[in-house]
């Protein structure tokens, strides 16, 4: 069987979060897939949090700015963000390319998304991957996908 990961499950894991980490182990037994906007904003959301925790800064403009501009900052981030990457391609992560605009617009509309959520789902629809393993709410509204029980 097959089962998606999105973002707020990655970021949620990577900081710790027993639940995610209870899940995951749970569905060992499934093929894992994610899709490369989730890869990319996992990444993101991963530099900013470990930039925040390590010049105690929470304001974000001022974090995104310290990452910018301080190479040590930068470096330790970098490092977690690969980190990142390689546990996903080391626990056999299949990344998949994105579908047509089209589908997501069309989700969009049905489901009302925002355009991220909606190429996630649209993902998930053009792959044939029903189970999402999530902590946003707004996918239980798509009726093609299931979310894992958190």
């Amino acid at each position: 069987m097959k089962v998606f990961f999105d973002t707020s499950f990655f970021v949620e894991y990577f900081r710790g979060n027993e639940n995610a980490r209870r899940i995951y182990e749970e569905l060992k037994n499934y093929e894992y897939f994610t899709s490369l906007n989730v890869v990319e904003e996992t990444t993101y959301i991963l530099m900013k949090f470990t930039a925040s925790d390590f010049v105690k800064l929470e304001k974000h403009y001022e974090v995104i700015k310290k990452l910018k501009e301080d190479s040590n900052v930068y470096e330790k981030s970098l490092k977690n963000a690969k980190l990142f990457y390689s546990s996903i391609l080391h626990d056999g992560f299949q990344i998949l390319p994105l579908p047509s605009w089209d589908l997501v617009l069309e989700i969009m509309e049905r489901y009302r998304l925002l355009p991220n959520d909606a190429l996630i789902a649209a993902t998930c629809k053009h792959y044939g991957i029903k189970k999402i393993a999530t902590f946003d709410e707004d996918f239980r509204r798509v009726d093609f996908l299931q979310v894992v029980e958190l």
